[in-house]
């Protein structure tokens, strides 16, 4: 899981850091990352509830088919926005490097760096369907990283420890306009969302739990309320595994935060390896570990974002039910790479590209879906228990006014549920509208993607309405920095 998260937006967190301060980086990281440990932790409980294998899937069977298509069409836009950050990284990078090693004028231009990682490495890469060698290349990633991000915070500290006051320049907090730009970036950084339903599909049903400070037992968690209470094995060793992945992913965000702020105080780049010199020996053992570990993990990206699009189109191109043609599937990836491409030769600042995917689209699959398979749940349960109630106190109305003997059709409501009939019977007897006692068993039966969002008295509908409302704000900000700027 660990591999899921950590990415390209590990080299912006020093410029968060500077946006919000040591102590401010730290406490927004904290609670990112615990937060976005409950989502991952609901997406699980939600997975092993309606057996679902990918987050699609969960998607469609919980809140309907439209919800997941928009999810498909949102993963799709995400992965693009990742695979232009990855352009822009090893741009960074290989322009640097190419020029530490004295390469003629226009090798290190960018926008042919650009052009010739796109056409004539990522297209080639990502147009095969059987990605196994690079699948190899995946399982070591997070080592590249770790690697590289080791190599940064050694040097960084090193910087910082050669001037005359270590703390001058830096701030525990700072709370400003500027801080904004710090939230959507780090919302990105943590996330892993879209790979943690078939992560959870795919662990052993009594896992070893990773963490020995939890309980062996889930029923010991069923003495609480407001902690996650998995009601299995399986979901008590998925808590396990998402908790030792946030504490070793905020460990290394937060050294990497902490030194490259620490090291750049006054001015940082979006992408910490831009602001060391190009010709520092250390930082371009790094450049040349995290290049090379991007450089696949671009097409890794690609290819779910492929099947995406083949999810998308195959009720149009597909025929008989078999799948998208080849064709399709080529020129698909031509226009991703092209696109993609195109893109990293306009803009060359990995913080914005990290602000729109993080803000808008990782924040709609982190936050508000979580949020509303909450309220979901809590209406579906709400609506259960009050038809349940007002079903036994219309039968035993009944059974007062026919001496004691139910009618037939008070029965059959009573072992199926409430029956048209009933239904009319118990409206006229508890005063309630008919409407609002057919939207009742419509949120009974179909949840919020029949009745629509509706109250709910219980804990999990308040945490999703939260989730929902931080989700709005979050894009909210990130639409406001990116439209007025200044983040330099």
């Amino acid at each position: 899981m660990a591999n899921s998260i950590v990415g390209a937006g590990v080299l912006s967190l020093p410029f968060a850091f500077q946006a919000t301060g040591l102590l401010g980086g730290l406490i927004m990281c904290t609670t990112v990352c615990v937060t976005e440990g409950l989502t991952g932790y609901v997406l699980s409980k939600f997975a092993e509830r309606y057996q679902a294998r990918t987050y699609v899937e969960l998607v469609r069977r919980a809140l309907g088919r439209k919800l997941a298509v928009f999810l498909s069409t949102i993963l799709v836009v995400a992965m693009f926005g990742s695979c232009v950050a990855y352009l822009i990284i090893m741009a960074d990078n290989l322009t640097a490097l190419f020029g530490a090693f004295g390469l003629p004028p226009w090798a290190c231009d960018r926008q042919v760096v650009v052009a010739a990682i796109g056409f004539l490495v990522e297209l080639p890469m990502c147009l095969p369907r059987d990605l196994g060698a690079l699948n190899t290349l995946n399982r070591v990633a997070v080592l590249g990283f770790l690697v590289g991000a080791a190599l940064v915070v050694a040097r960084s500290f090193q910087l910082a420890f050669e001037r005359d006051d270590v703390w001058e320049g830096v701030e525990l907090f700072s709370l400003n306009y500027h801080s904004l730009f710090a939230i959507p970036i780090v919302v990105f950084g943590f996330n892993c969302h879209s790979m943690i339903v078939s992560i959870f599909a795919e662990l052993d049903p009594t896992p070893t739990i990773v963490v020995p400070a939890l309980p062996p037992s889930p029923s010991y968690f069923r003495r609480f309320r407001y902690i996650p209470r998995p009601n299995s094995r399986k979901l008590l060793g998925m808590l396990s595994v998402i908790m030792a992945s946030s504490v070793l992913v905020l460990t290394v965000y937060v050294a990497m935060g902490v030194s490259g702020y620490m090291a750049f105080p006054d001015h940082i780049s979006a992408n910490i390896l831009v602001s060391f010199d190009q010709n520092d020996p250390i930082v371009n053992v790094a450049r040349v570990a995290v290049t090379l570990i991007v450089l696949g993990s671009y097409a890794l990206t690609h290819h779910p974002a492929r099947g995406g699009f083949e999810h998308l189109a195959q009720p149009l191109l597909a025929r008989a039910g078999g799948p998208v043609p080849r064709w399709a599937s080529v020129a698909f990836t031509v226009v991703f790479v092209s696109a993609s491409t195109a893109v990293a030769e306009v803009v060359s600042d990995l913080g914005v590209v990290l602000q729109l995917v993080g803000g808008l689209c990782i924040t709609f699959i982190i936050f508000f879906l979580p949020g509303l398979l909450l309220i979901n749940a809590a209406i579906v349960k709400h609506s259960t228990q009050v038809l349940n109630d007002l079903e036994a106190e219309a039968i035993a109305s009944l059974r007062v006014s026919n001496s004691g003997e139910a009618p037939a059709d008070a029965e059959a409501g009573g072992a199926g549920g409430l029956t048209e009939p009933l239904l009319v019977r118990t409206a006229s007897l508890t005063g309630m509208k008919d409407s609002h006692l057919h939207r009742l068993v419509s949120a009974r039966d179909k949840g919020i993607k029949k009745a629509g969002y509706m109250y709910a008295p219980r804990l999990s509908w308040l945490w999703g309405t939260l989730l929902l409302v931080l989700s709005l704000l979050v894009a909210g900000v990130t639409l406001v920095t990116v439209i007025l700027g200044g983040e330099n």
